[in-house]
This record gives structure tokens, sequence and C-alpha cells, in this order.
């Protein structure tokens, strides 16, 4: 075929139930809605889409309208976006030279822990380079402190973001805001937009909402309800809606799910273009800085390493969602400090991403997706309701005092915690591939904090109080308010961590009698291994037994206290309960389970003969390791 005949050729149109056909066709027999997936967001995920899912109104170019394809027009070639990876350090001369090594080697921003630089001084913050790179600080007790170094020091020019989110922050700490608070935040962001007109103050962070368990239209509407709050308090402090809309900056986590969250930060900004037009906001105004954070939701200390994968994942998805600033977490930040390894990986993510990946020179690379469009417009719609009816319930904060959102949120992390216990959904290194022969994080002891202050003090007397050796604890400002049901947070690896740590400590073991040939037993061998892993539990294999008397020459000879009995359902009914009753009888405190799931009738019978429980799939892997450890440690207590 000659050049000519390879430009005539053409693919023939294939329809959408052509595609349905071959898809029922691969699945032997199974309608297409076996292939049909449902979301924490509630949302049906097909495995199809064409042009009929596409909302009719779909952007067709960034930077207008509702600016779901962004907020300018050429995209990250038109303004970058900024790798702002947060420095830990343990005092001001390891930060500042961990950041000069940061900025020297491609991060273009200055992020650092404020809590874990409570001891940094005047003398040490002024000499960081604030006016040659954008600042991304999440200030957190201490904004008063770095508010009042800045205003002491005067730099010409400061851009980026500095600020607390007082409502999620608070939240988590299950406290609400005073009016002395909302005061002094009010006085302090006022004096900043004076000096400081290009700096953003108002931080609006839905990473505690996301560490609690919220799904993405929750996140979503939660920031749209905390830019409400902002909006009306800081209008009675004599702001306009469009100079608050200046001065905020929204601030993601991005989850696992990769689509779903370059999806959320896409119908972010539908909504927030939407709640500018209701308060009359318009121009540059409405173009919302908007920075994410890899998660640490989905962090293991659980073979580290997998964490490499998340962040990237997590890193793509905000990059294609569209973002200002990124932020990176080391694989093995929970250790307490990261290694130089875990900072260098988590500062590269960004640069592959843009240099390697390209992503910087394509405009909205997810635009025009039929899948990602779709799934925009479902979440932008149930984002909307989701806020709408948080503010007819009162507002954020009203919902707050009445613990509807943090029931909301216990009971999505309840399903999160309760799909990976039963292997509904999948973590790589914890509850599923579980290495026991991995190195484990050993967890360095976190920095403290100095005595605070009393928050009474105004800002004008901090900054006559700064001198060259004045640190930021020594400005820090005490939270003061009334109690409310905390925003409750856990990473999704910590019950299987809490197990692994248990196991280890009591040295758990298990045994596996295998039935029968390794084609005969080796499947549920293996899925049992697997089980036991992910519980901490080590495991030792018998050579196929044949008969009665190899199991329980096994038993002896290993001298474990507790077993599983694995083979095909075949050499179940070759063996009887009589396997179970001959162990017990000459080795009675000994625990015995079995793999998979026998008929009501039999399994009466393998009971009766002393068979203690099973394993199978689907169990909720959890309580049956929290089961099996207590019993080992039980057996260990009384050697």
């Amino acid at each position: 075929m000659d050049i000519q005949e390879m430009k005539a050729q053409r693919f023939p149109k294939v329809t959408e139930q052509d595609w349905e056909k071959a898809a029922e066709a691969s699945l032997k027999g199974k309608p297409l809605a076996a292939l049909y997936t449902g979301t924490y967001e509630e949302i049906t995920l097909k495995p199809l889409y064409g042009p009929a899912d596409r909302s009719p109104n779909v952007e067709q170019y960034p930077g207008l309208s509702l600016y779901t394809r962004g907020f300018y027009s050429g995209g990250y070639m038109e303004v970058p976006w900024k790798n702002a990876n947060v420095i830990r350090a343990e005092n001001g001369a390891d930060l500042k030279g961990k950041l000069t090594a940061a900025l020297h080697a491609g991060q273009d921003a200055i992020a650092f822990e404020a809590e874990e630089a409570a001891a940094l001084s005047f003398a040490e913050f002024s000499s960081l380079p604030l006016e040659e790179h954008p600042l991304y600080i999440d200030a957190k007790d201490h904004f008063l402190a770095i508010a009042s170094f800045l205003l002491k020091q005067k730099p010409d020019k400061l851009t980026g973001a500095v600020g607390t989110d007082l409502i999620s922050f608070y939240a988590k700490q299950g406290l609400v805001l005073t009016e002395q608070t909302l005061a002094l935040q009010a006085e302090t962001m006022t004096e900043l937009k004076k000096a400081f007109p290009e700096l953003k103050t108002i931080r609006i962070d839905t990473v505690p909402y996301h560490e609690a368990g919220a799904n993405a239209f929750q996140e979503i509407s939660l920031a749209l309800a905390e830019a409400v709050f902002y909006i009306e308090w800081l209008k009675e402090e004599g702001w306009s809606p469009e100079e608050i809309a200046e001065r905020i900056c929204v601030h993601f986590a991005m989850g696992s799910q990769f689509f779903m969250e370059t999806a959320k930060l896409r119908a972010f900004r539908q909504c927030w273009a939407t709640l500018c037009e209701a308060y009359g906001i318009t121009g540059s105004a409405v173009k919302v800085s908007i920075g994410a954070e890899t998660s640490s939701f989905t962090l293991s200390k659980l073979d580290s390493h997998v964490n490499i994968l998340r962040t990237g994942s997590e890193a793509f998805s905000a990059v294609l969602g569209g973002v200002e600033y990124l932020q990176v977490r080391p694989f093995d930040e929970l250790s307490g400090m990261p290694s130089s390894l875990g900072q260098r990986v988590a500062k590269n993510i960004p640069l592959i991403l843009k240099s390697e990946a390209h992503l910087g020179k394509v405009t909205d690379p997810a635009g025009g997706s039929y899948y990602l469009e779709s799934l925009t417009a479902e979440l932008s719609r149930l984002a909307w309701e989701h806020f709408t009816a948080l503010e007819e319930a009162g507002g954020v904060m009203s919902c707050l005092r009445s613990g509807k959102i943090q029931k909301e949120l216990a009971a999505l992390l309840e399903k999160r915690s309760s799909d990976l216990a039963v292997r509904k959904k999948s973590m790589v290194g914890t509850n599923i591939y579980a290495d026991l022969t991995e190195q484990k994080l050993i967890e360095k002891p976190a920095f403290s904090l100095l005595p605070a202050e009393n928050e009474a003090d105004v800002l004008q007397d901090r900054i006559s109080k700064i001198s060259e050796t004045a640190t930021i604890a020594e400005l820090h400002v005490k939270k003061s308010g009334d109690g409310i049901i905390p925003v409750k947070s856990q990473r999704l690896a910590e019950p299987f961590e809490r197990l692994r740590e248990k196991a280890e400590r009591i040295g758990a073991k298990a045994g596996i009698i295998c039935l029968g040939t390794l084609k005969e037993f080796k499947q549920r061998a293996d899925f049992v291994t697997g089980m036991l892993a992910a519980g901490g539990l080590a495991v030792q294999w018998s050579e196929g037994c044949k008969t009665v008397e190899e199991a329980v020459e096994f038993v002896k000879e290993s001298g474990l206290s507790y077993y599983c009995i694995c083979g095909r359902d075949e050499s179940y009914n070759q063996f009887g309960p009589q396997l179970v009753s001959t162990i017990k009888q000459s080795h009675p405190s000994v625990r015995l389970d079995l793999a998979g799931r026998l008929p009501e009738e039999e399994k009466t019978q393998w009971q009766q003969a002393g068979l203690d429980g099973w394993i199978y799939s689907g169990q909720n892997l959890i309580e049956k390791a929290i089961e099996l450890l207590d019993h080992l440690e039980g057996v260990s207590a009384h050697e």
C-alpha cells in the first residue's frame, strides 16, 4: 500500500450501539450495566460516554463565561502554575538552607510549615527572599505573628497567599469563632490589604473536610459556604465584595480518584463564577486563587514508597484541573520529618509534569472529553444543591454548631473505611499486597509550641514589641471559642497501621493447613495469606496434606496457636469435619478457621466438630484481624 492509499483509508463508522455490543460480548453474557460503578458522590459512572452525555452548554474556550476550562485563555502558557512545596525544617537556619536549595532546584514559591517554623525569629524571617517569589503559607495559629513580621519588615511587594481559614481550622479542633477573634483577624487583614494589595490573606481551606471523609461536591459546597461567610463578615468591616474576592485563596486537597478530582476543580470554578455573579463581582476579581496539595488522607506508613504513586497521580489530576500553585507531599512525611529523598521526589513530581509531560504547554487537556465534561456538570449541580441546602440551614457556622456537617462527614468516613475493610476498595501495601518485610517509617517527635499569649493583645502592640530575636511562637495567639463536635479526621490507612503495629509487637504468626495438591489449595491459600498479611500476621504453609494425620503432624511441628484450613470444596468433603475434631483432640487450645464459605448444613457440622471461624471474600478484614490478634495476644500472655 502506497502513501496515497494509506491517506485514503477511513475507519468504518461505529455507533454507540456497536460499542455496547462489543463490550457485552467481552463480558460473556453479562449486561453492560455490570460495568457501571457508583462513587461516594452518588454518581453512577458508565463504561462509555458519548456526545449525548455532554451538556449542550459546555464551554468551548478557556478564559470565558463560567471558567470551567480555566481562568486564562492561554492556560498555563499564559500563567504557569507555581511549584510551592511546603518546606519542613527544624530551625531558622535549616529552613533557609532547604528553601534556598529548593528554589535553586526548580521550586518557584515560598511555603513552609508554620507550626514547625514557630521558633523562626524576625531576623531569620526577614532574611528569606520574600519579594523574589510568591508566598503560599498556611499560617494556622500564627497568622497574627507572620502578619506582624511582614508589617514590621515592610517589603516593597508581596504576592501569593498568607492566611488561616478560621472556620475549618477551628472546626477541626472543636471550636467556633468568637467576636474577639474575628475582630483581630479583620484588623490584621485590613492592615495587610493597605500594605500589600497583591497579597491574598483570606484562606478558604477545605483540607480538614477532605481529611474527614468529604466527597468532591461537599468540598466544593463547603468552600462556597465559607466564601459567603467571609464576604458577609467583611462587608460589615467596610470591605466591598470585589475587594474580598480579590483576596481569597481557595485551597483543596486532591484525593485518589483521578478524574473526579480533576472535575472537582473545574466544577468549583463554575460554581464560584455563579456565586460571584450573585454578589455582582466581575472582572479579574472572579479569577480567584486556587491551590492544591496532594492528600494526606491517602498516605500510609505501610509500604511508604507506594505514596510516590499516590502523590504523583494526585498532582497530575490537580494540574489537569487547573491550579495557581501545587504542593506535593513527601512520600515519607509521616515519619515526622521527611528525608532528603522524600523532599526531592516531592519537588521533582511537578517538574516532571511540567518539563517532561509538557502539561504546561497544553491549554486545558481535559476539555472536550465527554466523560470529564459530564462529570464536571454533575459535580457542579450536586455541589450547588448542597451549598444552597447549607445556606438554607443557616450557613456554614450554623451547620457546624448543630453538627450537621460533622454528621455527614462522619457517615462518609465510615463508608470509606468500611469499603477498605471488606476490600471493596483497594489500597496497595495496606489492605492488599501487604509486605511484612518492609522497613517501616520511624516517627520522630513533633515540634512543641512555646506557651501562647492572651488573644486580647492588639496588632500594633505586637508590631511594636518585635525585635531581631522575636519569634513566631512568642507572638502566637491563643485560640478561644465555644466548643462544638470536632471535624474528626483519620487517614484511611490508620486502622491497618494499628493492626500491623500490634501484630509486630506480639510476633503474630499463623499456619495454613494446605489440603491436596498445590493446584487444589493455592488459590485459597494465596487469598488467606494476603488477608492475614494486611492484618500483620505472617504465615507458614504446610506441604500439601493428603491425610488427616499429615495435617496433625504439621500442627505439631509448627507449634502455632492459629491455623486456617485451605483447599477446594472437594477437599473439604474428602477430609470432612473429622479433620477439625482430630486436631482439636491433640491440640485443644489451637484456633482453627476454614477458607471459604460452606452451605449452612455443612457449616454446622464443622462448627460442632470444633471449627472456630471462617475467612472469606467480602469479610471485614479489620474485625477479623482484631479477633485473631486478641486471641494470639491472649495465648502469648499465658505462655
